[in-house]
């Protein structure tokens, strides 16, 4: 069995308007941003040493023919949820609904302990803010 021995770890996520994402990424997550090209537009940022990157959707690659990158188009339905591991929760919730980022509810406390709230980008990607138990 072929086994990947991983060096570095990341997600790319299509995007809509490349800038308005990496405004939300940057400035409302606090994301380091690493690179960012201009054709097709392209960002690296940086959360917790692992790369999420956002590529304008839709550009065309050679090296995956007949695949198109795509956001999400439908709201109520998640494919793809980004969770970044925070100190504290209900701070986060406050600073970003202060922000005008959209939660789609307040902080909840599972029995298992921690805590955490679900934001979402403008894309609809779901990011979970997640405080451990």
């Amino acid at each position: 069995m072929a086994r990947v021995t991983a060096t570095r770890a990341g997600a790319i996520l299509a995007v809509t308007d490349f800038e308005v994402s990496l405004a939300f990424y940057r400035d409302r997550l606090g994301l380091a941003v690493v690179a960012i090209y201009d054709d097709p537009p392209y960002a690296i940022l940086l959360a917790a040493q692992t790369r999420i990157s956002l590529a304008k959707e839709g550009h065309p690659a050679e090296d995956r023919p007949g695949v198109t990158m795509r956001a999400p188009r439908d709201p109520s339905e998640a494919n793809v949820v980004l969770v970044l591991e925070v100190e504290d929760a209900r701070a986060v919730h406050r600073e970003l609904t202060a922000e005008g980022v959209r939660i789609l509810a307040e902080p909840y406390e599972p029995p298992w302990g921690g805590c955490r709230f679900f934001c979402v980008d403008p894309d609809g990607y779901l990011v979970e803010i997640e405080q451990p138990a």
